[in-house]
């Protein structure tokens, strides 16, 4: 980050005090979070001294999303120096990150933890198409392409099928 030259106006020293955390291993949606001390007010002027702690994914931890977990916590400490919301300077000061494909990561990272967490795979035996469920469609769904009903396959199944 001290590399950034438009990042060299905000005391960075101050990032490293803010202790770093995990997040629960099921959480899906949630890849990371700058949590807040109590009573602070992002509305306000804040700072790193007013963060409680970062919170990752565990699974961003792994070699294979360390990229993407870099850039997570990149992410979060531009929230950490006072940019609560993902506004023009926020998304400014994001697409610095020298690392674009890590930028880029967070789809397949979603995508990535919603099949690790879905119990049923409805496919569609027209064209193969795929889609984690956590819940059995009972026939109730048909395919967007071709409107065909999409057929269950149980969780257990799904390691043995290709996404």
């Amino acid at each position: 980050m001290r590399d950034i030259e438009e990042l060299r106006n905000f005391d960075l020293d101050l990032l490293g005090d803010i202790p770093l955390g995990m997040l629960r291993k099921h959480a899906t949606r949630l890849h990371a979070v700058c949590r807040y001390k109590r009573g602070v007010s992002k509305s306000g002027k804040t700072g790193p001294q007013d963060v409680r702690c970062i919170d990752l994914h565990p699974y961003s931890m792994t070699a294979e999303w360390s990229r993407y977990a870099d850039f997570l916590l990149y992410h979060e400490y531009i929230h950490a120096l006072g940019i609560p919301n993902h506004g023009r300077e926020f998304r400014f000061l994001e697409g610095l990150w020298p690392d674009e494909g890590a930028r880029l990561m967070g789809q397949e990272f979603g995508r990535h933890l919603r099949e690790r967490s879905s119990k049923w795979l409805w496919v569609c035996p027209s064209c193969n198409d795929r889609h984690p469920r956590s819940k059995r469609g009972n026939g109730r769904y048909r395919c967007r392409s071709c409107e065909v009903i999409l057929e269950d396959v149980r969780g257990s199944l799904i390691s043995h099928i290709n996404l």
